[in-house]
């Protein structure tokens, strides 16, 4: 989401003159294309530090996504006692927020091993479509950048040129 700005509009009319219309932001006077490139880089700018944000989010869902695979893996092959249980199901509860009724509090049968694997595997899967949901989310966020940035970049270049061709006139 883009940040709200107030602008301001003033109207001059140099003697002699055709009046225009001359556009401030935070004080500083502007003219259109100015603002028109201002408003551009600024959504590049928004769009960009979200970008930024989504892609920590996405480092740390795969980071846990990661680790919950090892846990799965010791929890399948047998390799986890309730000692370390004890651990993992903190760390499942807290870290991946999985309600801990669907955690049993020992490994001593072979249900409460397959109830904790189903938990961890109905979880694990809800994280994977989440990362495939913030991928797209960051491509859209990326690409929304990179049309601001270029609109901005174009206002600009037509505004040197025009200038260059004002002045040239004289």
């Amino acid at each position: 989401m883009i940040e709200p700005v107030q602008i301001a509009i003033n109207r001059y009319a140099p003697s002699g003159a055709e009046s225009i219309n001359m556009y401030s932001i935070d004080g500083e006077q502007l003219a259109l294309g100015q603002l028109i490139a201002a408003v551009c880089i600024k959504a590049g700018a928004n769009y960009e530090a979200q970008s930024v944000m989504r892609a920590n989010a996405m480092n740390a869902n795969t980071e846990n996504i990661k680790t919950a695979s090892q846990y799965l893996q010791g929890l399948a092959e047998d390799t986890v006692n309730d000692f370390d249980w004890l651990y993992i199901r903190s760390w499942l509860i807290f870290a991946l927020e999985i309600p801990s009724s669907g955690l049993p509090t020992d490994l001593k049968s072979y249900a409460k091993r397959f109830q904790a694997i189903n938990s961890m595997k109905t979880k694990m899967e809800a994280l994977t479509r989440q990362a495939q949901e913030d991928m797209i989310e960051l491509q859209s966020l990326i690409n929304q950048r990179d049309v601001s940035y270029t609109t901005g970049t174009s206002v600009i270049k037509e505004l040197g040129s025009s200038q260059n061709n004002t002045a040239s006139n004289y």
